[in-house]
């Protein structure tokens, strides 16, 4: 019998997803996706300068990601990945509305040297 009532939960999904908050910017791996290798930085720049990539403190243009690689030429995709996430860094991605401490408030609660803000309302 307990295998009967494992098996009636088959079609739920594992995994929960969430509601569709929208994320600014594109995953790195999609623009990644659209070079191909080897490639030279003055052409990503050129064919993917203006575009947002995601990243954990929010979504940032790729020239300007590139404004702290000091490389010129790029030959893999793994570099290209290795190289961006150096310097945007890697984990969650907050979405559109929430703020670097996942308020969806509006309202940062973080003082500018990193520490909680004791004033800030509990939400």
């Amino acid at each position: 019998m307990a295998d009967e009532a494992e098996s009636d939960g088959d079609d739920e999904p594992i995994v929960e997803l969430g509601e569709k908050t929208p994320v600014a910017g594109q995953p790195l791996a999609r623009v990644a996706a659209r070079l191909t290798w080897p490639h030279e930085v003055s052409r990503i720049i050129n064919q993917e300068g203006e575009n947002m990539i995601r990243t954990p403190s929010g979504p940032q243009q790729v020239e300007s990601i590139f404004a702290d690689i000091d490389e010129t030429y790029i030959d893999s995709r793994q570099t290209f990945v290795s190289l961006v996430e150096d310097v945007i860094g890697s984990g969650p991605v907050a979405a559109e509305g929430d703020d670097a401490n996942g308020n969806d408030d509006g309202n940062n609660t973080t003082n500018t040297d990193g520490d909680v803000d004791p004033e800030a309302e509990a939400i």
